[in-house]
């Protein structure tokens, strides 16, 4: 699962039940509120690459701040693990044999971001990395170099391509690895050189989108979040799911659900469908409060829920993933045929 609270008291909320569009106030994003991690991580993704389509970030060092992971992986409170996953795709679920065979060691890093859909899908870790070890074991297993966006990187096989006979397969990964550039404070990885090429952006960046920008900014400052379009152009532009930093483990996961409107008939549907009462969130969410944020020129609609104690801790994120959120706010949303949006890897 790729898968993402500050206190109730820190983020300032009082959750009610229900709001409708008479209790939705517009507040600009102050400096509390600005994406934190997120929007540093956006100028790093080319505006023109796959990122701008899809993309999931998580902050690995506010897990172990908070003492809910630790260098070797999740400790304590399982409720967070799914949230620790958002941004790893597959090698959260090899993370020890990766650490081990390549020295890459997520839980080490400070931020990922996934992005991308395949085969245009790429891995970007920020942190400080041994940049000489991950070069030796890297070719100690069969990489060449390469040059990616300027950089000097490393290649095992063709763009988008996979070696059943070769390292990926057997550590588990089949071609996450495929194409590398590391430095001392970051590494891009993916299937092939261009999705890597868009993970190494010094202009023209997501950071200079105001879609992206403003949507970074209504989530404010998350321990992991999803910025996606929708599959198909509907009512609603851009979303934005986040699960909102917790001050503790033992905090309530808050997340957060951000949608740039193409329509104003979004934004009624929005605070009145999107509530404690429909089907797919009763059973799982305390309360919802409604708001608007403007940022950068853009206005958009934000709700801020509470998830039960025993419910998902990145319950809207897998309602996108399950194409159940866009049908929920947006009437106008076709119907994904395959019954799920299927993000990158």
């Amino acid at each position: 699962m790729r898968g993402f609270a500050v206190t109730l008291a820190a983020a300032g909320l009082v959750l009610t039940g229900c709001s409708g569009d008479d209790g939705a106030k517009t507040k600009a994003a102050d400096s509390g509120s600005q994406g934190g991690g997120l929007v540093e991580v956006l100028g790093s993704l080319s505006a023109k690459g796959s990122a701008a389509r899809y993309l999931e970030y998580g902050d690995m060092a506010h897990w172990r701040a908070i003492g809910a992971a630790n260098d070797a992986g999740a400790t304590g409170d399982r409720r967070w693990v799914s949230a620790m996953g958002v941004g790893l795709g597959n090698i959260a679920l090899r993370a020890d044999v990766v650490t081990q065979q390549t020295g890459i060691n997520v839980y080490k890093v400070d931020r990922v971001v996934a992005y991308g859909m395949p085969p245009e899908n790429a891995l970007r870790l920020e942190g400080a990395f041994a940049v000489d070890d991950i070069k030796s074991k890297l070719t100690t297993l069969g990489a060449k170099p390469r040059t990616m966006g300027g950089q000097e990187g490393l290649t095992f096989t063709k763009d988008n391509q996979i070696d059943m006979n070769g390292p990926m397969v057997k550590i588990g990964l089949m071609n996450q690895l495929n194409q590398v550039v590391v430095t001392d404070k970051a590494l891009v990885a993916g299937a092939a050189a261009a999705p890597v090429e868009a993970g190494l952006a010094s202009s023209g960046s997501l950071k200079d989108s105001a879609d992206h920008t403003a949507v970074a900014s209504c989530l404010g400052d998350v321990a992991a979040a999803l910025i996606a379009a929708p599959p198909q152009v509907a009512g609603v532009k851009l979303y934005g799911l986040g699960l909102r930093k917790p001050a503790a483990p033992g905090d309530p996961a808050v997340n957060v659900v951000c949608a740039l409107p193409l329509v104003p008939e979004i934004k009624n549907n929005f605070t009145s469908k999107f509530t404690p009462q429909a089907k797919v969130l009763r059973d799982a969410v305390d309360g919802i409060e409604h708001d608007e944020v403007s940022a950068g020129g853009q206005t958009v609609l934000r709700a801020t829920v509470k998830i039960k104690p025993d419910g998902p801790a990145i319950l809207v994120q897998q309602l996108f993933l399950r194409n159940q959120l866009a049908s929920l706010i947006d009437p106008a949303a076709p119907v994904d045929p395959a019954g799920a949006v299927m993000p990158g890897s």
